[in-house]
């Protein structure tokens, strides 16, 4: 079982590029060339049934990856959401990053720390903080999540988007019949037609491999330490996080190996071993995909286990 975690941090868009003007690179024109950036955490509490309270912060971090409050930073907002596996709809901590001066003063200061870093973007920090209402606050549990400005250099360069999975690929380790698609859903989810949970029975193994639509794995250009350019293939990295049971592989993607081969993309899942009888046990299983580029996409799905 998973205590109190968050699952992962999406930032939409997770980048954005700008052109900047060399004589004065921190202009407020900086400012009319970005968007609003929302930030939203996927969260899990299966162990308890409470609501739990939530800020997010904009911030400079420091060494130990914390926010360095002797630097600007900006309080995005917080509030108290549902219990995230019991609600009926999704619960989803949201905040927004809006385009004003403290930014600009943020992405400043961070030019002002590593110049040269900044030729490959400006990070940015959004740090959540996350408890049950009537918990104290030592035992709250913190995630952070980057976001990055990026100077149009080289004049090629295009922002990167957030990868995406169309649906899990599903087969029972020693069954010769086919697979089945696995789609996105909560277990609290109303069930659509032709989109039931896939069933289990307790102690089987299923392997799930996450089908990517064309355009995940986006071609980019990077600048290189003497001033040229490269283009480059994203890799994609995937990791696998269930409410009960166990995994083969909780971390599958990346790159390729000495040969040329494409690591390997999916995992077996094995339904725990013991349910209580005669009961159907629903099991969230989330699919966490990232690219290099702070790109992430969090995959929710439900698979009931049966005795």
């Amino acid at each position: 079982m998973l205590d109190l975690r968050v699952i992962g941090m999406v930032s939409e868009p997770p980048e954005q590029v700008v052109d900047v003007d060399l004589a004065d690179p921190m202009s407020t024109a900086i400012l009319d060339q970005l968007v609003n950036v929302e930030v939203k955490a996927v969260v899990a509490d299966p162990n308890k049934r409470r609501a739990l309270r939530w800020t997010m912060t904009l911030c400079l971090v420091d060494e130990e990856g914390r926010c360095d409050r002797t630097q600007p930073y900006k309080e995005l907002g917080g509030g108290v959401i549902e219990d995230p596996d019991d609600a009926t709809a999704g619960q989803y901590p949201t905040a927004t990053i809006v385009p004003d001066l403290d930014l600009l003063v943020m992405l400043q200061r961070a030019v002002e720390a590593n110049p040269v870093q900044a030729l490959g973007g400006v990070d940015l920090t959004v740090m959540l903080q996350l408890g049950g209402v009537d918990d104290p606050a030592e035992d709250d549990v913190f995630a952070a999540k980057r976001v990055r400005v990026s100077p149009r250099y080289p004049a090629a360069r295009m922002a990167n988007l957030n990868p995406t999975i169309t649906s899990l690929d599903a087969a029972l380790v020693g069954v010769s019949s086919g697979g089945i698609d696995i789609h996105e859903r909560r277990c609290n989810d109303p069930v659509q037609p032709g989109q039931s949970p896939a069933r289990l029975r307790a102690g089987q193994t299923v392997t799930l491999f996450p089908l990517e639509p064309d355009g995940t794995r986006q071609q980019y250009v990077a600048p290189t330490l003497d001033g040229q350019s490269i283009m480059l293939e994203e890799t994609v990295t995937y990791q696998w996080l269930a409410e009960r049971g166990s995994w083969s592989d909780e971390t599958t993607g990346g790159g390729h190996d000495i040969l040329g081969n494409q690591s390997l993309l999916g995992s077996d899942w094995t339904a725990p071993g013991t349910i209580p009888d005669g009961q159907m046990v629903p099991t969230s299983i989330w699919v966490i995909q990232r690219d290099e580029r702070l790109g992430v996409r969090v995959f929710e799905t439900c698979i009931i286990v049966e005795p």
